[in-house]
């Protein structure tokens, strides 16, 4: 692929935002020793993906029933800590992100696995760290709703629809997919902002403005630019 020449000049900007060490240690657990009890607590999705090494993937989630959960902060910061952490341990690179309410886009590059194991590690933390919070605030309507929706029946809860992950063949798809990823907030549909470099859970900030988002990505023109 040749750089990318219509997207504006911007540097990496380092931040740092680490998970507690409590959590950072349930991650490690559930992505080499998944518990019995968890699973028959919540729905462990699965994925079945073509794996490629080297491919960047479009990948989408959405929480079951179209449940608005994550417009609230505490359960975002979930899932942008989740993506946090695994760049940090080198698992994957993100080069772009939105976190909707409903749901949620990145382009991601697996480093250490296959792209279904790592969807599987992802899915399966973040839905046993939101169902905990869920438990802890006393959010019964919430589980009630995600209990009703589940997509297992031999499973308590589900948090997650099927998360799906599509392979990056071309740069034009590409280029679709990150115009996609942060023009998502300002479609008619969402209306969120009116400017999507303003919009605080995405990465358009970064490519638009030059100006660090809320979590640390990867710059898709350097990745472009070694190819």
């Amino acid at each position: 692929m040749k750089i990318v020449k219509n997207l504006l000049t911007a540097s990496l900007i380092q931040s740092a935002l680490k998970l507690p060490a409590a959590s950072r240690r349930r991650f490690q657990h559930e992505n080499h020793q998944p518990r019995q009890r968890l699973r028959r607590r919540i729905s462990v999705m699965t994925f079945n993906s073509i794996h490629i090494p080297d491919h960047l993937y479009f990948v989408t989630a959405s929480i079951c029933g179209w449940q608005p959960l994550l417009s609230e902060p505490e359960y975002a910061n979930i899932v942008l800590n989740s993506f946090t952490w695994l760049r940090q341990e080198k698992r994957i690179s993100l080069f772009a992100f939105a976190l909707m309410p409903t749901h949620l886009h990145s382009i991601v590059l697996p480093l250490d696995r296959s792209i279904g194991e790592l969807l599987q590690n992802f899915g399966s933390f973040t839905a046993h760290e939101i169902l905990k919070k869920l438990q802890e605030e006393n959010r019964k309507d919430l589980l009630e709703f995600f209990h009703v929706h589940r997509r297992d029946s031999s499973v308590e809860h589900s948090i997650w629809q099927d998360i799906q992950a599509k392979n990056i063949y071309t740069e034009k798809f590409l280029l679709q997919k990150l115009e996609y990823i942060h023009q998502n907030p300002v479609a008619k549909d969402w209306n969120l902002v009116q400017n999507r470099a303003r919009y605080e859970y995405s990465s358009a900030c970064f490519y638009d403005e030059g100006r660090e988002p809320i979590i640390e990505i990867d710059d898709i023109r350097e990745y472009l630019s070694q190819k």
